[in-house]
């Protein structure tokens, strides 16, 4: 009877041995297999920590090809906020300044012109095809502006030597007869140079006239030589033979921009003239 009881509880402890086993398997404890990982993997073979696998069903994931770029970058030229896009007109272009330019930039057109009326009057003037400031003798050319430079003696009332815009006002305002000139392309040195003669010059004489001015100013970069001579007439036999022509067009200037130039090489300035030297014709 004893030795039966002892197979029971033998037994009893067998099956329960089992079923613990099999409880434990079922509860996550190891049955042979990989156990289930429940985290998410960032990183898969081939691509970085931080990247993620690309899924067609969302366009968001970085590694989608048809995930439209981000239209802000700056490759995108349709962006008005890209400063990159140089068609975009609201962005705009530094200009280079004259100081910028090379040597040999064209920044506009000089002629030597002559008026025949009386004794006549010979003068030069500069039109600017530059998109910026420039500096002709003593006066500060605006963009596309221009001046005109002459050297007069009694007829005008601020007395003798180099005045500026005296010959635009008078041609716009009184018009010109018996008129002609020559023009050339004008470089930057040439310009430069040009300036410095204007500077130096501050007198008017019996042969140092209008004539000789406009001819040194014009000789002094120019290849088509003018031969100065007292009469601006000859002036214009010359120029006439070299190819000028009487098509003389000055822009307009106001009289508040007409000046005398005081003094001569660096100390030289300007003086705005007084009304009476804008109160005839150029003769």
């Amino acid at each position: 009877m004893k030795n039966k009881l002892l197979k029971v509880i033998a037994s009893l402890l067998v099956i329960s041995t089992v079923l613990s086993v099999t409880a434990f398997a079922q509860e996550g404890g190891y049955d042979g297999a990989q156990p289930e990982n429940t985290a998410v993997s960032t990183k898969n073979e081939g691509m970085t920590d931080t990247e993620l696998p690309a899924d067609p069903d969302n366009p968001d994931t970085p590694n989608n090809p048809d995930t439209p770029d981000d239209p802000d970058t700056p490759d995108n030229p349709d962006n008005p906020d890209n400063p990159d896009n140089p068609d975009n007109p609201d962005i705009p272009e530094e200009k280079p300044t004259f100081d910028d330019l090379p040597g040999d930039y064209v920044v506009g057109r000089m002629y030597i012109c002559t008026q025949i009326v009386a004794l006549g009057h010979s003068w030069i003037y500069i039109e600017s095809t530059f998109d910026g400031e420039m500096t002709v003798g003593c006066y500060q050319v605006k963009p596309y502006g221009s001046v005109s430079i002459g050297a007069f003696l009694m007829s005008r009332s601020d007395g003798g030597g180099v005045y500026y815009n005296v010959e635009r006002y008078c041609a716009n305002e009184y018009g010109l007869r018996s008129q002609h000139w020559l023009g050339m392309d004008i470089t930057k040195d040439q310009l430069i140079r040009v300036s410095s003669e204007i500077r130096n010059w501050n007198y008017w004489g019996l042969y140092l006239n209008c004539t000789f001015f406009a001819s040194k100013i014009w000789n002094s970069v120019s290849d088509e030589f003018i031969m100065p001579m007292v009469f601006p007439v000859f002036i214009k036999l010359q120029t006439m033979t070299k190819g000028g022509n009487s098509d003389v067009v000055m822009q307009d200037v106001e009289r508040e921009d007409c000046y005398k130039q005081r003094k001569s090489g660096d100390r030289a300035y300007l003086e705005v003239v007084k009304d009476g030297t804008l109160d005839s014709r150029l003769t």
